[in-house]
């Protein structure tokens, strides 16, 4: 059973939410030594991804929201000169693949949402290394 939640607990949790909306962090790209900042975009962009995710049927969808939560969080990526450097000033999400592969995409989509909040740190099954039963037996390739 749960216990009431006290008056200064609740004051704590205001200050963790606005400075929740500070948050700044990084994006590491894979197969890289780089990465991407990534800052907290505005409440209404976070509702509208979590819809999206929420709506999403499929791996394609599921990308595509991945690539908006991507987009988003990266202020590098909305630079209208890097933008017209690289040809996609006319559609500025063009900028994703014009950068990085579908795998990619899909990895740093994924650390984008968990960087909004929207998806979990760890991903059960895909995280975690898979144990055998029986810790004592080890697997032998001929």
């Amino acid at each position: 059973m749960s216990k009431r939640i006290s008056f200064e607990a609740l004051l704590a949790k205001r200050e963790q939410r606005e400075a929740d909306k500070l948050k700044v962090g990084m994006l590491d790209i894979p197969g890289s030594d780089a990465g991407l900042e990534a800052r907290m975009p505005p409440q209404k962009a976070v509702l509208e991804i979590y819809g999206e995710l929420s709506a999403a049927n499929g791996a394609l969808e599921a990308l595509q929201c991945g690539k908006h939560a991507l987009y988003a969080v990266c202020p590098q990526l909305q630079d209208r000169k890097l933008q017209a450097e690289l040809g996609v000033a006319e559609d500025p999400m063009g900028i994703l693949d014009a950068l990085f592969s579908v795998a990619e995409q899909d990895v740093l989509g994924g650390k984008a949402l968990q960087f909004m909040g929207l998806l979990p740190e760890k991903l059960p099954g895909k995280d975690e290394e898979k144990q055998p039963n029986d810790p004592a037996l080890e697997t032998v390739k001929n």
